[in-house]
C-alpha cells in the first residue's frame, strides 16, 4: 500500500512541476492552480506513504523518481534536449533507486 501512495506522490509532484513551467511564472492562473493542487495532493499522498515506508527510503525514491520523470516529460512536452552525460547521471539515479529497493531484500 505504501508504494501505491508513493507512486501517486511521484506522479502528482511531476504534474505539479510541469504545470509550474506552463504557468509562466504564475502568470497563467489555471496552470498555476493545477500546480498548487497537484503539490497539495503530492504531500497528502506522501503523508500516507510514510505510514508504511521508512522516511529515508520514501523520500529518496520520491525525489529520484520525480527527477527522472520530470526530465522525461521535459523531453516529451517541451522538446528539451539531454546531453549524453545527463542521460548517464539520470541512469545512475535509476540504478540508485533500484539498489535502495533491492537492499531491503538483503
Amino acid at each position: 500500500m505504501g508504494y501505491l501512495f508513493l507512486i501517486l506522490t511521484i506522479i502528482t509532484e511531476s504534474v505539479a512541476v510541469i504545470f509550474m513551467k506552463l504557468s509562466n511564472g504564475f502568470q497563467n492562473k489555471v496552470q498555476a492552480g493545477v500546480a498548487i493542487i497537484a503539490y497539495i495532493l503530492s504531500f497528502v499522498f506522501l503523508t500516507y506513504a510514510l505510514k508504511y515506508l521508512p522516511v529515508g527510503i520514501a523520500n529518496a525514491v520520491w525525489a529520484g523518481a520525480s527527477t527522472v520523470l520530470v526530465a522525461v516529460l521535459g523531453i516529451l512536452v517541451f522538446k528539451e534536449q539531454l546531453s549524453i552525460i545527463q542521460v548517464v547521471f539520470l541512469s545512475l539515479i535509476i540504478i540508485g533507486l533500484a539498489g535502495l529497493n533491492f537492499s531491503k531484500l538483503l
